[in-house]
């Protein structure tokens, strides 16, 4: 059973040790070859400062297996410095 499965199956999920409501939960979905399939993304606070969001998994598609990694960084999340 992947993790798109549970989410249409159950009120709640599992991710990175959280539990999430389904109104709380962002997706993607990677179309790849003909095949799509949705992954599940967290909240992530990057080691740069930035924020966004981040999921991986794993996919099958034309025949053949794929990991798959996504990033989604909001552009100006990055706190600006102060000059003293």
């Amino acid at each position: 059973m992947d993790r798109s499965e549970k989410v249409k199956r159950d009120s709640t999920i599992s991710y990175s040790k959280v539990m999430l409501k389904m109104t709380e939960v962002n997706k993607a979905t990677i179309q790849l070859e003909g095949a799509k399939q949705e992954f599940l993304l967290g909240k992530k606070d990057f080691k740069t400062g930035s924020c966004g969001y981040h999921g991986q998994g794993k996919m099958m598609a034309g025949g053949k297996n794929y990991q798959v990694s996504i990033l989604c960084v909001e552009i100006g999340s990055k706190k600006k410095e102060k000059k003293p």
